[in-house]
């Protein structure tokens, strides 16, 4: 098989199976209609978060396919320093660019006169579900580079479009946690 084969293998079926797992991320924001009417600002917020996951991991995702590549991370699951600052900057990026999105979505909110936001409310939905969801996607990342490396796929074939679809999912399902908690 050729390098070209391979890789049109490997990205077509990771690009099915994310088609069809993107569809439960849309049942799930099926089933968040109610909480809308309840947290207006939810909505300007949802769209934002779900992207920065899906971004930062595929970063990480991309820098540590590299890293496998060159040699810098080993393919086994021991904390180096290269994974440690890969992580560590992944989770500083998601606290500060969730506070942000928490932060801008309410003074969209304001400008556009939505009643009942406040910016506890959203800062704590963009904080917590954007911490929760850093932590098990950059950990996932992590996990699905070594694990598509040893498997010899290529890890920025796999990494990217699984990160942002499973993201996606575990995003959705944290801002919904986040706002019953609230």
């Amino acid at each position: 098989m050729t390098e070209f084969q391979k890789m049109i293998r490997e990205t077509v079926t990771i690009l099915i199976l994310c088609a069809l797992l993107d569809l439960l991320t849309g049942g799930t924001l099926e089933g968040m209609k109610e909480k809308f009417s309840l947290l207006p600002g939810l909505l300007v917020m949802i769209p934002p978060l779900i992207d920065l996951r899906g971004n930062i991991g595929s970063a990480l995702g991309s820098r540590l396919g590299s890293a496998l590549h060159l040699g810098l991370v080993r393919p086994e699951f021991t904390m180096t320093e290269v994974l440690k600052i890969n992580i560590f900057s992944s989770l500083f990026l998601s606290v500060v660019a969730s506070a942000s999105i928490g932060v801008i979505s309410w003074l969209i909110c304001l400008f556009m006169n939505l009643s009942g936001v406040s910016l506890c409310c959203l800062l704590f939905v963009a904080v917590f579900s954007g911490v929760l969801s850093g932590v098990m996607i950059t950990f996932l990342t992590v996990f699905i580079s070594i694990i598509s490396f040893k498997r010899g796929w290529d890890p920025d074939n796999v990494t990217g479009p699984v990160i942002t679809t499973v993201g996606d999912i575990i995003t959705m399902l944290t801002i919904l946690l986040s706002v019953v908690i609230w």
